[in-house]
């Protein structure tokens, strides 16, 4: 259901240089059809008609296995595509945010499945490839789409389901996506020169860092930082519920200066939430480094208020970031 309530953020960056959303696994070119289900457990996943054997309980399988994984995942089989799939808006609806698909279609969709994701407000997919995939150089403009290249094995078809598990659950902002230890997959067996490429065409994969395997790095097809795209979706989504719920609880909001502080402080509590999650940066001086500001009414037009349409907040944040490379250096003296 749409909200009486509309967010936007740009990110502004200098030159140079959340538990958040439900996993679906999505099956296509299935036999039959099976509904969406959420599963908090697979015998859940039993349940909604996916025995042991299947690719489709292998893949949940591989999710909850995660330290951090979430508290439900979706799943559902589709006789078509995907992209037919992510066509419907009842399916789009649905509360789940990471795409998993396992298809029986032995063409590559990813390019086809990531156009149709970048549409879409709030969700991300994640494609499976082999390491010696070839990248193509449509994937490059997208924003929402993780390119995994890691083989599969006969036990787990959709690898990156592990990379999945291990997300999901965490809270967006308090971590990022390079150097994550996955569990049931295995370190790939390629170059430094390969790794480089795979990173220069906006993909990842798992290697072993120290003794642990681990994830290579951390970005989306177009090279943005995965958890920046999942901080702009969660304070969108929180600013859009919060201030929904406030519509929702109050007999009304007025449209005076109290009103318009009501609103205002939602906005301030999101944002703290935001910064105690770990996305917004702290100042010298040791404080959250973020403004709100929402306009009185004095300041606001007079069209607007005969409209009851207040489009006079605003808010900017320092993302915080985080440390992917170290270097170090030393001397000795005799």
């Amino acid at each position: 259901m749409a909200y009486d309530v509309s967010v936007k953020i740009d990110l502004t960056k200098p030159v140079g240089k959340a538990g958040f959303g439900v996993p679906l696994i999505l099956i296509t070119g299935a036999e039959k059809a099976i509904g969406y289900t959420e599963c908090k457990s697979l015998s859940d996943v039993v349940k909604a008609g996916y025995e042991a054997s299947t690719d489709g309980y292998k893949t949940a399988e591989l999710i909850f296995m995660q330290d951090n994984a979430p508290k439900k995942i979706a799943i559902c089989s589709e006789t078509g595509t995907a992209v037919e799939f992510l066509s419907n808006e009842k399916n789009v609806s649905k509360d789940w945010r990471q795409l998993l698909v396992l298809s029986s279609a032995e063409e590559d969709e990813t390019s086809a499945i990531a156009a149709k994701i970048e549409t879409l407000d709030g969700k991300i997919y994640f494609a499976n490839v082999s390491a010696d995939y070839v990248p193509k150089s449509s994937l490059k403009s997208y924003n929402r789409t993780v390119v995994f290249y890691c083989n599969p094995t006969d036990e787990y078809k959709l690898p990156v389901a592990a990379l999945v598990g291990d997300v999901a659950g965490r809270e967006a902002g308090s971590f990022t996506y390079k150097n994550l230890i996955l569990k049931g997959i295995e370190p790939q067996d390629v170059s430094e020169s390969r790794i480089e490429e795979i990173h220069k065409a906006g993909g990842i994969t798992f290697v072993t860092k120290a003794g642990d395997n681990v994830t290579s790095e951390g970005i989306v097809a177009s090279g943005e930082y995965i958890d920046i795209i999942d901080s702009e979706d969660y304070i969108i989504q929180q600013l859009s519920y919060q201030t929904q719920k406030l519509l929702n609880t109050s007999g009304k909001i007025p449209y005076d200066n109290n009103g318009i502080a009501m609103l205002e402080s939602v906005a301030v509590n999101v944002m703290q939430d935001t910064y105690n999650n770990g996305i917004i940066a702290t100042t010298a001086d040791g404080s959250a480094d973020y403004s709100v500001s929402y306009a009185s009414r004095e300041d606001t037009e007079a069209t607007d208020r005969a409209e009851r349409k207040y489009i006079s907040g605003t808010f900017s944040f320092a993302l915080a970031g985080a440390v992917h490379k170290v270097e170090i250096t030393g001397e000795i003296t005799i």
